[in-house]
């Protein structure tokens, strides 16, 4: 579960991003309801799927763009602790 953690946190890997939040809400969503429009059709024929993936491509283009415009408001990782740093920033800490 902790590539869920790190899909929704920000660069400090401890604030959750509203945007980020949303966007994953958002995506399922429209995978529920394109799933329930098939199993009520009962079939998904060519122009079902390309619109299906137009319309999926919109919603996460939307949410990248989103999450990147936020990207900049992000606190940054503490660099007090070992949490969120590579291996090398840890190698390179005076004392450890």
């Amino acid at each position: 579960m902790k590539w869920l953690q790190d899909s929704l946190t920000g660069k400090d890997n401890l604030t959750y991003d509203a945007a980020r939040l949303i966007a994953v809400i958002g995506a399922a969503a429209y995978i529920v309801f394109w799933s329930a429009a098939v199993f009520n059709l009962g079939h998904f024929s060519a122009s079902d799927a390309a619109a299906y993936g137009a319309g999926l491509a919109t919603v996460l283009l939307s949410m990248s763009a989103a999450v990147k415009l936020k990207a900049t408001m992000e606190p940054e990782p503490e660099r007090g602790n070992d949490r969120g740093m590579g291996e090398r920033d840890r190698q390179m800490q005076p004392g450890k």
